[in-house]
């Protein structure tokens, strides 16, 4: 499907089409924002739970119309996968970062940006810390350790999941979930060397958050030492919402600033 996107004087044309990409039995589906040339700088767009929304659509066309082409993760194999096996969330980000570098495969831009919301933002921190070709990661609120933001979150698919454990697997504290995923998840961007510290890094906090918990949001802070911070005095939805209704220049602006080294 393609696509044309307006734009204001001065900016370029783009037009966007959806792409289904495959490696081997692995598939993602890409919509993918370009002029009529291809730049020499993208940006990626891992997008929150719940799949690609207005606002990642609405942060394409504005990266795309200010000269990056734009691929947006629409969706991947196995990324609704339901289980309460505690190696769930190993799989689930294991297969984010293989949907990312099939995404990767489509761009020859010497500069690749990432911008991720939710859980998103969550992808973006284990790319940031594994993957060398990303340049610049912009976190919308993202936490970290990624174990106990799946633990404490209040995001009542969680919660179920949580509670599922507990009578499973023996499991009396959230300490101990945490400890228990913690032995199989190996993808934590805490504990992958120090890669991101090559990456101009950003964050968006919502100071009110629950579902990511603010206070894995501020450990995410501490842990990267962002170039730039916004923080909202929102909840986790509004705070989302309010980054692009009110900084999507300032993010963009990031990212252009990075692109230009």
């Amino acid at each position: 499907m393609l696509l044309g996107c307006t734009t204001s004087s001065g900016q370029r044309s783009c037009k966007v089409k959806t792409e289904l990409h495959q490696s081997g039995n692995f598939e993602a589906d890409l919509s993918i924002y370009s002029g009529e040339v291809e730049s020499s700088k993208s940006i990626i767009i891992f997008p929150p739970t719940g799949g690609t929304n207005l606002i990642d659509r609405s942060y394409a066309r504005e990266f795309c119309t200010n000269g990056f082409d734009v691929i947006i993760l629409n969706s991947w194999t196995g990324q609704n996968e339901k289980s309460i096996e505690l190696e769930l969330h190993q799989r689930f980000y294991s297969r984010a970062q293989t949907a990312l570098n099939l995404a990767l495969t489509k761009t020859k831009s010497s500069f690749v940006g990432l911008l991720g919301t939710s859980v998103g933002a969550l992808h973006a921190s284990v790319a940031a810390a594994t993957n060398e070709r990303i340049k610049a990661v912009f976190a919308i609120t993202g936490g970290v350790p990624i174990a106990e933001v799946v633990v404490l979150s209040d995001q009542k698919a969680m919660i179920d999941l949580k509670d599922a454990r507990k009578k499973q697997f023996n499991l009396k504290t959230d300490d101990e979930i945490i400890a228990e995923i913690s032995k199989v998840f190996h993808l934590e961007p805490m504990l992958q060397g120090e890669l991101y510290r090559t990456k101009d890094l950003g964050v968006a906090i919502a100071a009110e958050d629950s579902t990511v918990p603010t206070d894995n949001q501020k450990k995410l802070v501490e842990f990267w030492k962002p170039k730039k911070i916004i923080t909202l005095s929102n909840s986790h939805f509004w705070g989302i919402v309010n980054t692009w209704l009110f900084h999507t220049e300032e993010i963009i602006e990031f990212f252009q600033m990075s692109s230009n080294k």
